[in-house]
């Protein structure tokens, strides 16, 4: 057989094979370096033994004991215990063990237990400390038994790592295989640890030794060190290749010129009703001084809902047009991309610029269609509203040179790739509405400049959240359309489920029609209706032929109905706080108080304290934060289109410092040697081709 290196497939390793490594799979363990990298989830701390006069003073510890006699007794038909008689010098107990026992079978389930637990032998024991009527005992949740008191344990007096595991893969079988793998092919992990500065209280450790010591610790606090200086190359690695991806969207000169003449942006700014905050202004000049660079621009505008992102957008647009250039607005529904048209269109009526709006309904007929693909390809029309179809081999331009992607996170990243095709070096504005906790950014936007916004424009009122009853909730809602207003109403589910006791959109509606609000004219959405049903919902619904709207969270994105100034959301804890905040955000969009009303049915702790963070603040990037620590990382990080591989160390919320520490010195590698030609940075760009070899290309559109 051929010579194993890191990557060879698990099931070449001895002791493995097909069927197990099948099992390693369901772990996310493919090859070798899977294993070395697959760092446990915990640790028991075994380096302190306790005597059995103390052990009840904790719920779990070790114990190093003597053996006596063994009692066997069955509990029921299929599950028998056994305790095992176990001293100190300062007391005595019972150590127990739980089997399930075949009925059918003769086998004696105990039978490697009492092979271990023999009279006068020595052994190990860690487990669970138990009282019952009857006395004390010891639940075991691991042994080793030695045959004398000077004898040394191999999984005793010492740190032990504790792994994820399978039905089919128990800890003992995997802590094996870890540590044959790491004392055969440890040593050669790649190593840059000498490409980066010594960072805080970080040792400048190897990457060899570094994973050695997460498996096996000397203390926890090793364990920690050592997690951390891994983290350090993980990030470094992810940093250099978002910058050379940045380096190379920079690299070229764009063709496009910007001069700002102010014909447009003055008599826009004159039409509006309101002073741009501060906030905007420095939006709007990040954005012009890029789109005056040399290069083109590739920048993120996050804005928190309601902060009047739109505004900064058309102020980008407007330089572009007023310099002769065509520009491009794309978003991921038909409804949003026909609210984004009539917006713009009458912030900019009375201006001497052609807009279009291009989505399936409008391209459906070949007299229209023809006549907005010709516009485009003369360079006639200025601003192009709309969706996926604007990336249709068929759309072409004349000289575009911006496009801007709205809430960005809709669209796959071989989608945005394609939107960048349509110019040669076109300058980049994606925008999204879902603030992102700053360390999350980093890592998902690590190669754009980001711009925030969090303030209201002037008007606005933030939105009063309360934790209701459904009474009190429907009586505001009644309240509410008396005056005129509207209001929406959300659940988790489209239709009712056998297996979850939850409130279904679907039924609600006709319930609520029939009792609460039987005066008044109910809409229903939801994801399973086709696109232009629900379209033609969302449609009626903002021109007030429906009073409430019942919904799942498909309206979660991409209607603004200002008359809109209730939200109520049924099995609120079934949300994440994101989504709270963006549903949340579809009420508050004019000058009247809104009101969202949260509706739970849990009394779990962490739901209660999750839906408390809404009712005490507005801020979406505090909301962020919250939800980033409650739920951790990885849910978050699933939306990730970049494929980037998954954090073997890294943490997103731990190693902050580390995630800023590292962009910044990628940066200076990548300048200093942009294609990473030099020796020294030979093992770098290895890493980066094999994680990233496909999809340098793609980060850069986000």
């Amino acid at each position: 057989m051929a010579t194993i290196h890191l990557d060879t497939e698990i099931q070449y390793l001895k002791g493995i094979g097909t069927k197990r490594s099948q099992a390693f799979l369901k772990l996310g363990i493919k090859t070798v370096g899977d294993i070395l990298t697959f760092f446990p989830i915990n640790y028991q701390d075994r380096t302190k033994i306790i005597s059995l006069r103390d052990i009840y003073k904790y719920e779990r510890g070790c114990l190093f004991v003597k053996i006596g006699n063994s009692y066997e007794r069955s509990l029921s038909k299929g599950l028998s215990i056994i305790d095992v008689e176990i001293f100190d010098d300062s007391s005595m107990s019972y150590a127990r063990f739980f089997r399930k026992q075949n009925p059918y079978s003769f086998a004696d389930v105990f039978a490697p237990i009492k092979k271990a637990f023999t009279p006068a032998a020595y052994a190990y024991i860690y487990g669970e400390v138990n009282l019952e009527r009857g006395g004390k005992f010891i639940s075991v949740i691991d042994y080793e038994r030695v045959e004398d008191k000077s004898a040394k344990p191999v999984l005793f007096n010492k740190i032990v790592p504790i792994y994820a595991a399978t039905e089919k893969l128990n800890q003992k079988f995997i802590r094996e295989i870890v540590k044959s793998v790491l004392g055969t092919f440890g040593s050669l992990y790649p190593d840059i640890s000498e490409l980066i500065h010594t960072f805080g209280s970080i040792p400048n450790m190897k990457s060899a030794d570094a994973v050695q010591k997460i498996h096996y610790p000397s203390t926890l606090e090793e364990a920690e060190q050592a997690r951390r200086a891994f983290a350090l190359q993980e990030f470094f690695v992810l940093e250099s290749a978002l910058s050379v991806s940045r380096n190379g969207f920079k690299k070229n000169y764009k063709k496009q010129k910007y001069d700002i003449r102010k014909t447009f942006l003055l008599a826009f700014k004159n039409k509006l009703n309101f002073e741009f905050t501060k906030e905007q202004k420095k939006a709007i000049n990040d954005i012009f001084a890029d789109m005056q660079s040399l290069y083109p621009m590739n920048r993120m505008l996050m804005g928190d809902v309601c902060a009047g992102k739109t505004v900064v957008a058309l102020s980008a647009i407007l330089l572009a047009v007023e310099n002769n250039y065509q520009t491009m607005i794309v978003a991921p529904t038909e409804i949003l991309a026909e609210q984004h048209y009539l917006t713009i269109s009458n912030m900019l009526s009375g201006l001497d610029i052609k807009i279009v709006l291009a989505t399936s309904s409008t391209l459906k007929k070949k007299k229209e269609r023809d006549k907005i693909l010709s516009s485009l390809e003369k360079g006639e029309v200025k601003i192009v509203i709309g969706t996926h179809s604007l990336m249709e081999e068929r759309i072409k331009f004349k000289n575009l040179s911006l496009i801007v992607v709205d809430e960005q996170h809709r669209f796959g990243v071989l989608q945005k790739f394609a939107v960048l095709g349509k110019a040669e070096t076109p300058d980049i504005l994606m925008m999204t509405a879902t603030p992102i906790p700053r360390t999350l950014a980093m890592t998902l936007y690590g190669e754009m400049d980001m711009t925030t916004i969090t303030a209201l424009p002037p008007g606005r009122i933030p939105v009063k959240t309360y934790l209701s009853r459904e009474i009190s909730a429907y009586e505001n809602a009644i309240k509410e359309l008396k005056n005129g207003n509207q209001v929406y109403i959300v659940y988790p589910l489209v239709n009712e489920s056998d297996k979850l006791t939850l409130k279904s959109a679907v039924q609600e509606a006709e319930k609520l029609q029939k009792t609460w609000f039987k005066d008044f004219k109910i809409g229903l959405l939801h994801g399973k209706m086709r696109d232009c049903d629900k379209n033609d919902v969302m449609r009626k619904f903002k021109n007030k032929e429906f009073d409430i709207l019942i919904s799942t969270t498909v309206i979660e994105v991409g209607i603004d109905v200002p008359e809109a100034t209730v939200m109520i959301i049924h099995h609120a804890e079934r949300f994440g706080l994101s989504d709270l905040h963006q549903l949340r955000g579809r009420i508050g969009r004019s000058s009247k108080q809104s009101y969202a009303h949260l509706i739970g049915s849990s009394n779990n702790d962490n739901a209660s304290k999750r839906l408390s963070i809404m009712t005490s603040t507005n801020n979406g990037f505090e909301i962020a934060e919250e939800d980033l620590k409650m739920r951790g990382p990885g849910e978050l990080m699933g939306t990730i289109q970049h494929g980037f591989p998954a954090f073997k160390a890294g943490d997103l919320i731990k190693d902050a410092d580390i995630i800023e520490f590292t962009k910044a010195h990628a940066a200076k590698i990548i300048e200093d040697d942009p294609i990473l030609a030099k020796e020294s940075n030979a093992v770098l760009k290895t890493l980066i081709s094999k994680y990233f070899s496909n999809k340098i290309k793609l980060i850069t559109v986000g």
